[in-house]
Formats: C-alpha cells, sequence, structure tokens
C-alpha cells in the first residue's frame, strides 16, 4: 500500500478534509504533517512517503514544501514554485500574461499612491492566510473602487507586512466562471460574482466544458507548475475571459465527489 504525505494546517485539518481522509485512508497509508506543530529538521528527512500533498499555503508549509523539493526526490503536489507564484499576485499576473494568458490590467503601487484604474479591485499581495475576501465598495464619480480588507490590513494594521497594494481593473461579468483542475481532468461552474451575491454557492451551477477556458487552464497551470488549481475567469461585455485568481489549494469539497476526485489523483500520481 502507498503511503502519501499530506502536510496542512490545522484549520483544514479540522474543517476541510474530513471526507477527503476517510476515502483516502481505504486506499493508502496517510502521514499527516500539521503546521503548527511539525518541528523541520532539515538533518532529518528520512520520510517514509511515496508522494506530498500539501493542503494549506501557510510559511511553514511553504518552507516544508521547498526543503523536500531540494532535499528529497520524494514528488509533490503542488510544486514549491506552483504554491509560492500561486499566492503572490504579483508574480503570478505578470508569468501569466507573459505567457499569454489574458488577466485584467493590473499594478503594484506604493500605499500611499492612488490605483491606475478608475474601477478596480485593490487585494492583498500574498495570499496566504484561510479568510477570505472581504470587500469594501466605494461609487465615487461613477467609477467602482473595491478595497480588500485584508490588504488595508496587511498594509497598514499591527502586524505590516509590505506598503505596497495590488490593484486589478476592474471586469464587469454577469457570471464568474471556476474551472477545478486535477491535472488534466477539468470541472466547470459558474455562479453570480462574490460582489453581487457573497453566498456563492447560492448561484453555483455545474456548465458544460468550455473549450476556451480548457486551453486556457491548462495553459496557466503549466506556466505556473501546479497539478492541483482551481481558477476564477470574468467574461467582459467583449466576450473574452479574464483569469482574475488562482488557487494551488482548491475546496475540493465544493464539487461533486471532489473529495474522492482529489483522493484518486494522488493514488494515480504515485503509481506514475
Amino acid at each position: 500500500m502507498k503511503n502519501i504525505g499530506l502536510i496542512i494546517d490545522r484549520f483544514h485539518l479540522e474543517n476541510k478534509v474530513a471526507e477527503f481522509l476517510k476515502i483516502l485512508k481505504k486506499k493508502a497509508k496517510v502521514s499527516i504533517y500539521v503546521e503548527e506543530s511539525y518541528l523541520l529538521n532539515k538533518d532529518n528527512l528520512n520520510f517514509d512517503v511515496d508522494l506530498f500533498f500539501v493542503k494549506g499555503k501557510g510559511k511553514l508549509m511553504v518552507a516544508m514544501a521547498r526543503m523536500i523539493e531540494n532535499e528529497t526526490s520524494i514528488p509533490l503536489i503542488n510544486s514549491y514554485k506552483g504554491i509560492w507564484l500561486s499566492i503572490n499576485r504579483f508574480m503570478n499576473s505578470l508569468i501569466l500574461k507573459k505567457g499569454g494568458i489574458r488577466v485584467p490590467d493590473f499594478s503594484l503601487n506604493p500605499s500611499n499612491c492612488k490605483s491606475p484604474f478608475p474601477n478596480y479591485i485593490m487585494k492583498n499581495i500574498i495570499d496566504q492566510k484561510t479568510y477570505s475576501f472581504k470587500p469594501n465598495i466605494l461609487r465615487e464619480d461613477g467609477c467602482l473602487k473595491i478595497n480588500d480588507e485584508r490588504a488595508i490590513e496587511e498594509c497598514n494594521g499591527i502586524n505590516e507586512k509590505y506598503q505596497y497594494f495590488y490593484y486589478q481593473k476592474f471586469i464587469k461579468s454577469k457570471w464568474e466562471y471556476k474551472v477545478y483542475g486535477f491535472g488534466d481532468n477539468l470541472y466547470f461552474y459558474k455562479q453570480i460574482p462574490v460582489l453581487v451575491n457573497p453566498n456563492k454557492m447560492e448561484t453555483r451551477r455545474e456548465i458544460e466544458e468550455i473549450t476556451e477556458l480548457k486551453e486556457i487552464v491548462l495553459k496557466a497551470m503549466k506556466l505556473l507548475d501546479l497539478k492541483v488549481a482551481s481558477l476564477d475567469f470574468l467574461k467582459s461585455n467583449e466576450d473574452q475571459y479574464y483569469l482574475t485568481d488562482i488557487n494551488s489549494t482548491p475546496n475540493f469539497n465544493y464539487i461533486k465527489d471532489g473529495p474522492k476526485i482529489m483522493a484518486d489523483f494522488l493514488i494515480e500520481q504515485t503509481r506514475n
């Protein structure tokens, strides 16, 4: 029986992976490394696992992923590069745009400078914590200005992280499209945008494969070195899809049979 190492934080372990672990433990041995209690030791890297899966994006989890890649030959899902680029909005925007993926216009500005876009969403630069998007929506002089309270706290709060804001040009869209990727297997959904209806699951529905989105998703996952991801898209009035967010630790509970799909994918990867 294969042995899969799960690198995870306490929040995800207690709230997000119960069904997934129940299924996975029927197919493989599971070794769990919890971020808040595991002590990194570069002199002891004798992990008895065939594959590591990183479910989370905390600093210690990212550091452990990097150490495993540098010091062992154990496969890692997702890679250190993939995790880091997916949580760094500015870096993944640069790489995706350079690679030919259509993303909203973006800018990284000092916190004392205004947005270069009249209509914008201001987001946190490093999307690492478990709490979700908290928009503060303003309408001034016919312009829409959306500020993520997380970004303001991370820049101006007690535990200051940086003095820059990441601005993304606002794309008005009737629907928000979400695609989950497990290798080459993709699952397509759409929902009313969260800014219109914060309860994203209330309007989410599964849809047929969209060929254009499939091509974009597979290309984006390859560019960022991701094997498992969820990607968010908006569709402009000109019928162009824009990739707005990418997540290396998607909540697979949100899709039909998601925990089983994730478990089966990991088992398949150990065989490959």
